[in-house]
């Protein structure tokens, strides 16, 4: 378990680390406490560091790639999320009465609807 008592990655400390793997600087201060402590909850020495630079290590570099298509994921989830609960996308539950599907009228509102939100 995680020093804050979570056993889930931080998505912030992720994004940090992927914020300075792509920075030529040094990272300020804020980010390498982040980075230390994911460092320390995985196990794993992320970046080789000197005085003079900084640079990723083989398992940072691993780590990095599969870091960049989680927060990728994270952001298209949020994204749906935002659709869904706009009404944008999802699914569309029907009961009808037979009357209605021998009338038009069930067809004509379906298509209606889909002309209106056709990710539904």
């Amino acid at each position: 378990m995680s020093p804050n008592g979570s056993d889930m990655l931080d998505l912030r400390r992720l994004r940090s680390f992927v914020a300075v793997a792509e920075s030529v600087h040094i990272s300020p201060s804020p980010l390498s406490r982040q980075i230390a402590q994911l460092e320390e909850r995985l196990g794993l020495t992320l970046f080789e560091r000197s005085q003079q630079r900084i640079c990723l290590t083989r398992d940072g570099q691993t780590f990095l790639a599969e870091t960049r298509a989680l927060l990728t994921h994270a952001n298209r989830l949020e994204s749906l999320g935002k659709r869904l609960g706009r009404g944008e996308e999802g699914g569309l539950c029907i009961r009808h009465i037979q009357k209605a599907m021998h009338a038009g009228v069930l067809s004509n509102a379906l298509r209606a609807q889909r002309a209106d939100a056709s990710g539904v």
